[in-house]
């Protein structure tokens, strides 16, 4: 049996349970008149009961299995979290079980939950355009767990800003997309470097001196340890492995494979990639001024293709979340804020960034050429599931 077989198993255990779970808490809802809450959870137990009877029964048209795919993969995401939120509620309340000792073991098995919803619903996407949209939807339901679980019942104050800012979700996201990634035979981040002969280590320092510039000039003032907090760190890592496994892991790996017909498939993925991490942070409108969140939303597009140009020169995706999360956490550390403060950006500041984007720029299009290039190309192939095995099986 391969890995997958063994996560097709994990899927129909983990979809089964989490509908007999969902049905309970239904009809418990139903004898106590909370007639909304109980239709809510009929129609959740109903999408689960459709999930379970395509994956058991056998040779059913292809239009339904397509269309079951989607089902899942839009709500499932979502109906995973509500059942864990509700079975640790109950576990807390009902069971009085120490509250600590049980949000620890449910944050383990959160991370771990997404794996087999990502390979059985996950793999049957077959379009790049849909393995995108799976990317960004499935983006948007893990990072923040706490949807039906009442944060007072978390009496651990490090424990509820883990699941709070997102921490855990990033986690469990960089797992999802890792194994939706291995479904569709793509790239995979291993730590292990494939660096050959050509390989430029002059280069490779350049890029870190040019990244530790960039950290300092953005960070917004001198950064001090007296704002360094549990909070900060946190964030930062959410912001650095959910992110980069977004935008440099998914979305570089599933454009490479979309255009692997396109000569300029190389700069097209990094420029698109670069842009939509740019567009994303136009989402903190609701947070900041608009003119601030402009600012930030060029700044972020600039450094997406510096990232992604070091993401693919070294076919390293821990070296980007590294480089990502010391940029917001020097950040945090010199501004006391997780957010851009203010409605107005001054003159001085417009251009740094016109100068970065300019920087940023010229060097991805110097990189583009002669043995750089060759780099690149060679791992663009590889994280297009080039020369790597997939299916390994377990035998007895």
């Amino acid at each position: 049996m391969t890995g997958r077989d063994y996560l097709r198993i994990w899927y129909r255990v983990q979809i089964g349970t989490t509908l007999l779970v969902l049905a309970m808490m239904m009809v418990r809802n139903f004898e106590l008149g909370r007639q909304r809450v109980a239709s809510g959870l009929l129609l959740l137990v109903i999408i689960l009961l459709i999930g379970l009877a395509v994956e058991l029964i056998p040779r059913l048209p292809v239009v339904v299995q397509r269309g079951n795919a989607w089902l899942q993969g839009i709500l499932q995401p979502f109906i995973l979290v509500i059942a864990w939120d509700v079975i640790t509620r109950e576990i807390i309340t009902l069971l009085r079980l120490p509250s600590r000792g049980v949000v620890s073991l449910m944050i383990i098995y959160y991370l771990l939950m997404f794996a087999p919803f990502a390979s059985v619903i996950g793999g049957q996407l077959k379009l790049s355009l849909e393995r995108f949209v799976f990317a960004l939807l499935t983006f948007q339901v893990v990072l923040i767990p706490l949807i039906a679980l009442p944060t007072d019942l978390i009496n651990n104050q490090f424990l509820l800003q883990t699941l709070s800012t997102g921490a855990v979700g990033a986690g469990a996201y960089f797992i999802l997309i890792m194994t939706a990634m291995r479904a569709w035979h793509l790239s995979w981040p291993g730590l292990k470097p494939h660096w050959s002969g050509d390989f430029n280590w002059w280069i490779f320092l350049g890029l870190v001196v040019i990244d530790l510039m960039m950290t300092l000039v953005n960070a917004g003032g001198l950064p001090t340890l007296d704002r360094l907090s549990w909070a900060a760190l946190l964030m930062a890592f959410r912001a650095a492995v959910a992110e980069e496994t977004l935008f440099r892991f998914a979305i570089l790996g599933i454009l490479f494979y979309a255009w692997r017909s396109y000569q300029y498939r190389l700069p097209l993925a990094l420029a698109t990639s670069s842009i939509l991490f740019g567009l994303a942070h136009l989402m903190n409108i609701t947070e900041q001024g608009w003119v601030v969140t402009v600012y930030q939303a060029l700044a972020a597009g600039g450094l997406g293709l510096f990232f992604a140009v070091v993401y693919v020169y070294t076919g390293q995706l821990w070296l980007t979340m590294v480089m990502h999360g010391l940029f917001d956490l020097l950040s945090f550390m010199a501004t006391g804020a997780t957010t851009m403060k203010g409605n107005q950006v001054s003159p001085a500041d417009w251009t740094v960034i016109a100068g970065e984007l300019v920087i940023f720029i010229l060097l991805t299009v110097w990189m583009m050429f002669g043995q750089r290039r060759r780099v690149m190309e060679r791992h663009v192939a590889r994280l297009t599931g080039d020369k790597q095995r997939f299916g390994f099986q377990i035998r007895y």
